[in-house]
């Protein structure tokens, strides 16, 4: 398949302080023994695609973002975040990194695993980002809720074999994100591609740009994109995006980018999730606690007030394909806490 080259023009009105960038934070190069490119070909991809951060997550290994070289005119709101992907019986993104992160803690604890992850990223300088929780032994919210300084994990992975909705031996990482919730965590949901292959494309590689996160920052640094993300100030989504929104101290209201979603569902590698009910067009959701759906919109707007502890919105961009299939993508809103969190 030939992939071409095109860049979204997204000018953001939402509500924010700052500027809105986009970003990756998960993907892996030819370093990890299964990828296909190198890390100058995969940080290039990116920027010629528009995102304007990457973190170049590799197994167990530290890419130092300034041995990346990259060709061309370089633009300025680019920007390779240094990390690794923390890989043990539990996979973490340690993001904002000065230096590899040991990983040869073993326990049979997964808790006790993902405590020492954690405090060993913070010793580098970094915070994590829990990966794929349902691959593998899925995760369950009583592992992940006695960790302490955890706030960030894949709420969607766009990986083919990547676990991210209900199948009939495990939850959705949405209800995953509603226990850890309920339980009292403060946890953002973020989006990411994994992605591992740039020569060969189509619906079942394990292509890029299919899932990223939109980050509202000051400005476009390592440490002021990480700090914008733990404090809960972006959205992930699957394709779709966002001109407003507004996370109140008790509400959230937006409203869909019409022209920008139809631009990035428009991609050659961007196929959405198949489903086989439903009309097509925009549906948003409203979700607190237990994951109870307390206000749908159909429609491109919507504003809602929380009811309970916790506030999160959820949009479902649904399309009907030229050949008659029908396909879903996302956007995700961070919750608002009404309970001092």
């Amino acid at each position: 398949m030939r992939v071409q080259t095109f860049i979204c023009l997204f000018l953001p009105t939402l509500a924010f302080a700052g500027k809105w960038y986009k970003g990756n934070t998960h993907v892996h190069t030819v370093l990890c023994g299964h990828a296909d490119s190198t890390p100058e070909v995969v940080a290039q991809w990116y920027h010629d695609r528009g995102y304007n951060f990457l973190v170049l997550s590799e197994h167990n290994k530290f890419i130092d973002p300034s041995t990346v070289k990259l060709s061309g005119e370089v633009r300025d709101d680019f920007l390779l975040v240094p990390g690794e992907e923390i890989t043990g019986k539990v996979h973490f993104t340690a993001m904002n990194i000065s230096r590899l992160v040991p990983w040869q803690f073993k326990d049979r604890n997964r808790t006790r695993i993902m405590q020492n992850y954690v405090t060993e990223t913070e010793k580098a300088g970094g915070t994590n980002i829990l990966n794929h929780p349902l691959s593998g032994r899925f995760i369950q919210a009583h592992e992940v809720s006695p960790v302490k300084r955890l706030y960030m994990f894949e709420l969607y992975n766009a990986h083919p074999t990547a676990k991210n909705f209900k199948g009939a031996h495990h939850p959705s990482t949405e209800q995953l994100w509603d226990a850890l919730l309920d339980k009292g965590m403060t946890m953002w949901g973020v989006s990411c591609d994994d992605a591992h292959k740039l020569k060969k494309w189509g619906e079942k590689e394990n292509n890029p740009g299919r899932g990223w996160v939109m980050v509202n920052s000051e400005e476009l640094t390592s440490d002021a994109i990480t700090k914008a993300m733990l404090r809960g100030d972006f959205y992930s989504t699957s394709g779709v995006m966002l001109v407003e929104l507004v996370r109140g101290t008790n509400s959230i209201e937006l409203s869909v980018n019409e022209d920008e979603t139809a631009c990035e569902l428009a991609s050659e590698f961007l196929f959405g999730r198949p489903v086989k009910k439903g009309e097509p067009g925009t549906t948003i959701e409203f979700i607190g606690p237990e994951g109870e759906v307390v206000k749908t919109v159909q429609g491109l707007s919507a504003k809602c007030e929380a009811k309970g502890a916790y506030l999160r919105a959820k949009v479902t961009h649904r399309v009907k394909k030229e050949d008659g299939s029908l396909r879903e993508y996302y956007a995700w809103t961070q919750p608002v806490f009404t309970d001092g969190r």
